[in-house]
């Protein structure tokens, strides 16, 4: 007999978070340190929305679309650059940063519940955790693991995998919650439920093309989708395109 425990009992047990654009705006530090990298080089600085479009697999591949395409072919320079981007950054991490609105909610309700979370992103790996533990309590995090030379960048979902294994979830019972085409890629290459955020750095109509994954505006939405997963529409007799709607 199915017990009122396992009738309410979550579809999913875990979650794993991308970062910037996920559950952090850090645009404009990081659009402000590649900035300096412009000045360096004397090349045009970049808006806050041209800098939007860089962001999304790595500084080194935020540096080779930000530099001239002829300087994105040396490679050397690249690593300067790179090494340039990563010294002015790592001076205002928080200067701008902030938790998107609704976030911590959705940690302290993941707390609470003791449902395990943690982050895989591809930024520096000292960068993440060194903002991680300034804007939340990373104590209550399972994991926060960041870009490092010597495993592959998401969407290779290496390292999403070393961390759902961590917090003992298997990753068929784990979502990957992200804003990006690299985050859709990453979740599905791990195995995992894709869960897309149109509060990031992602125009929400490109991510309206996937179909098989979760859109949600609001963070506690995310709630919804570790208990009920792909169903939760039809749960709230809802259409899939309504998430991305303002509500009038």
């Amino acid at each position: 007999m199915t017990t009122a425990k396992e009738l309410f009992k979550p579809r999913y047990s875990g979650i794993i978070f991308d970062l910037d654009g996920t559950l952090i705006n850090s645009l404009e530090d990081l659009v402000d340190a590649c900035n300096q990298v412009m000045l360096h080089y004397g090349l045009e600085l970049k808006s806050y929305q041209e800098g939007k479009k860089l962001i999304g697999r790595g500084l080194r591949n935020l540096i080779k679309r930000a530099v001239t395409p002829e300087m994105a072919k040396d490679e050397a320079l690249v690593d300067e650059a790179v090494a340039l981007m990563k010294d002015e950054y790592a001076k205002r991490y928080t200067h701008k940063t902030v938790a998107y609105d609704g976030i911590k909610d959705l940690l302290r309700y993941l707390h609470v519940h003791k449902i395990p979370f943690a982050v895989c992103t591809n930024k520096p790996d000292g960068a993440a955790k060194t903002i991680v533990d300034a804007l939340f309590d990373i104590s209550e995090f399972v994991d926060v693991v960041g870009q490092n030379d010597n495993k592959p960048r998401k969407p290779d979902p290496t390292q999403t995998l070393e961390v759902a294994a961590k917090m003992g979830v298997a990753p068929g019972d784990c979502i990957y919650m992200g804003d990006s085409s690299v985050d859709y890629e990453t979740a599905k290459n791990a195995g995992m439920l894709p869960v897309l955020c149109t509060w990031g750095f992602t125009d929400p109509e490109k991510l309206m093309q996937y179909d098989d994954a979760i859109w949600i505006k609001n963070p506690l939405r995310a709630i919804d989708a570790l208990k009920y997963g792909d169903q939760m529409y039809e749960i709230f007799n809802e259409k899939k395109q309504d998430e991305l709607k303002e509500e009038e």
